[in-house]
């Protein structure tokens, strides 16, 4: 009955034009017209008032109409142009029955979602031409660095041979730092492709966090940090993709390593918690700013805002959202006072495992 709420008033509006339509008549025969044995005789002062009366009673319908359809349509279509025009912060605000509130609420909720898509499509947009600009950056300045070395040695203004290795030297750590960013871009790539090729079998995230800490305890000792790690002794089955995790779990440890001073307290920490695993990466150090906290996993941000050759690539934390995505994951970053903790929740079922 709701849903018929306009058809029912409409229909009620018909039948009350109606009858004031025969009232008309009525007064119009009653009090305008003459009978005689033969004839019918209209008075110009009956007929006067039978159009005066005519007028008003097709005028106060026409307000009516106009006040409950035509100014919601006026009103929709003023929008729907504005909207074709790119202008998606139109609303429709207007009181009206039940068919046109609905029209109103579903064409505000569109409105509303064109705008949100905008937005992220400027955001989207933004973000390109950053990371267009920042890999130009990482390029260039490495490039700029092999070409200056080169032409010193081809010029011969290495003096001794000591000189020339360490020439070389420099030339070798800028070509890896270009391979690395080449190959993080590359897989960045490949993770956001539709269809990414899964490689998913049961693993051991125990005892691949044991691999890693004792790859990275050398690192962690040489740059003074004190390294804790709490990890359960059994298994912690995992179906996952060995190899992305591996690296995923890897960023996280030189994320850590790059963006802290020395003496800083790094601890993992590995745990059940029903369906889930999660790992958590927590750190002392310099913190993260507030202005990086929400963009620190889009591509080549960096915790330290740095744009130096030795701060990383700014892609591995991008890398590990990512990969946490793909196995049905998340990576998200728990700040609590100087206390910066990256916190990667990954399923231990499958979906279909469930069922």
């Amino acid at each position: 009955m709701k849903k018929r709420r306009l058809f029912v008033k409409l229909m009620q509006s018909y039948l009350v034009f109606t009858f004031a339509m025969a009232v008309v008549t009525v007064v119009l025969l009653l009090f305008a017209v003459s009978f005689t044995s033969a004839t019918v005789e209209i008075t110009l002062g009956g007929l006067l008032l039978f159009l005066l009366l005519l007028v008003i009673n097709v005028w106060l319908y026409g307000l009516w109409t106009a006040t409950r359809i035509t100014k919601p349509l006026e009103q929709i279509a003023g929008a729907m142009q504005q909207i074709t025009h790119g202008r998606y912060d139109q609303r429709l605000h207007y009181e009206a029955d039940y068919e046109f509130s609905v029209i109103q609420q579903r064409f505000n909720a569109l409105a509303e979602a064109l705008e949100l898509a905008e937005a992220d499509n400027r955001r989207l947009e933004s973000s390109k031409q950053r990371m267009l600009a920042d890999l130009s950056h990482d390029l260039k300045t490495p490039l700029t660095t092999i070409q200056g070395y080169t032409q010193a040695l081809q010029l011969g203004l290495a003096d001794n041979p000591e000189q020339s290795r360490r020439y070389l030297q420099l030339i070798e750590q800028k070509t890896k730092r270009m391979d690395s960013l080449i190959d993080d871009i590359s897989s960045l790539s490949s993770l956001n492709s539709p269809g990414y090729p899964l490689l998913i079998a049961p693993n051991d995230l125990a005892e691949l966090l044991r691999e890693l800490a004792a790859e990275y305890y050398d690192l962690f000792e040489d740059k003074q940090f004190t390294f804790i790690m709490d990890v359960p002794e059994e298994e912690l089955l995992l179906p996952c993709d060995f190899k992305l995790i591996r690296r995923a779990v890897s960023n996280l440890l030189t994320n850590a390593l790059k963006h802290n001073p020395p003496g800083t307290q790094v601890e993992v920490k590995l745990r059940a918690a029903g369906y889930n695993v999660i790992l958590s990466v927590a750190d002392n150090g310099i913190g993260i700013a507030d202005s990086l906290a929400e963009s620190l996993f889009e591509p080549f941000v960096r915790g330290d805002d740095s744009r130096t050759s030795g701060g990383g690539t700014g892609l591995g934390l991008a890398i590990t959202s990512t990969t946490a995505v793909l196995h049905g994951g998340e990576l998200v970053l728990d700040r609590t006072g100087r206390t910066t903790c990256f916190r990667l929740t990954l399923p231990r079922y499958r979906p279909r495992d469930l069922e």
